[in-house]
């Protein structure tokens, strides 16, 4: 827990960083490709801030799918799964995420970041449906949602 949470804190701490004040863009298409970057970035700090969260649910899950029965397990144990799958594809994304564009033209820049906001709204939904459907579960069968 301790080295997920050293973890967290260093990716955000470079991500926050490689978001900083770099060349500045003169032309409006550089205006574009800021703007772009911004709302894939945005997509992104929405639901960061959950993924103790999703963490925690996961853990819940895992532990009341031990309690039950096997058919009746099945449903919490693929709920855990999704929640596991959520977070790891959140630090996946942010791994390869490139938000210097160092070396890309505008057009590149723009085609990358239109792929990135892409890739980030699936991982944002993934994320989303992961969280709703473990509250869900963990509600019904007396979990622990805290």
């Amino acid at each position: 827990m301790k080295t997920e949470l050293c973890l967290l804190i260093f990716i955000i701490g470079m991500f926050v960083w490689s978001c900083g004040p770099g060349e500045r863009r003169g032309s409006e298409e550089k205006d574009e490709v800021e703007e772009l970057k911004t709302e894939v970035i945005a997509i992104h700090d929405e639901v960061m801030p959950k993924m103790g969260q999703l963490r925690d649910y996961q853990k819940q899950l895992s532990a009341k799918a031990e309690e039950l029965e096997a058919q009746a397990a099945e449903s919490y144990l693929q709920a855990a799964i999704a929640c596991e799958k959520a977070y790891e594809g959140m630090f996946e994304w942010m791994r390869q995420f490139d938000s210097t564009l160092e070396g890309m033209s505008e057009e590149e820049a723009m085609g990358y970041l239109e792929e990135q906001r892409e890739k980030v709204v699936i991982v944002n939904e993934d994320i989303k449906e992961a969280l709703k459907e473990a509250e869900v579960l963990l509600e019904e069968g007396d979990g622990v949602i805290k």
